[in-house]
């Protein structure tokens, strides 16, 4: 889910800095290393937050059950690892799939590609991450790769025609 944030958050990015033509690589760069590192804040933040509640709330109704005390248990130990475990990769997906998106402007910064084509590969890989998942879902889901495949597709396609439709007002 939070790969997804990325994608398409990062794709609008990407495309805002596209219609607003601008000329410097630098600029893309900093401002996705700059969302990326609050997408990492606010998934990793959000996943531990809810985990540790979710697991706290589990280890009570066990205790209620058992009427006896978890609080230095292994159990509880661990409560504390899964919902950190979780928080990093929550966080760590939306942040890397940023980074993943913008490696194209990374070459237009050190002149190996031109600007313009670093914007079409960056959309492109985009496109390209959000087909994956799509298909890595469906993998999981035992559901059509195809039709998951397409519904990520159009998540980013309608960010990208918002964007020129912002364009063309």
């Amino acid at each position: 889910m939070n790969a997804f944030d990325g994608a398409v958050t990062t794709l609008g990015i990407v495309m805002g800095f596209f219609i607003a033509d601008v000329s410097d690589a630098r600029v893309v760069l900093l401002t996705v290393f700059a969302t990326a590192f609050a997408l990492f804040i606010s998934g990793f933040w959000s996943a531990y937050i809810t985990e540790k509640a979710e697991r706290i709330r589990d280890i009570i109704e066990l205790e209620k059950k058992l009427l006896h005390t978890l609080k230095n248990s292994r159990m509880a130990k661990a409560t504390k690892l899964i919902a950190l475990e979780a928080a990093i990769v929550n966080g760590s997906s939306s942040a890397l799939v940023a980074l993943f998106i913008i490696i194209p402007f990374f070459l237009a910064w050190n002149s190996f590609i031109p600007l313009l084509l670093a914007f079409y590969l960056s959309i492109s890989l985009a496109l390209f991450v959000l087909v994956f998942l799509g298909v890595f879902l469906a993998a999981l889901s035992h559901q059509s790769k195809l039709i998951l495949a397409t519904k990520m597709l159009f998540a980013g396609l309608l960010a990208i025609a918002f964007s020129l439709l912002l364009e063309a007002l």
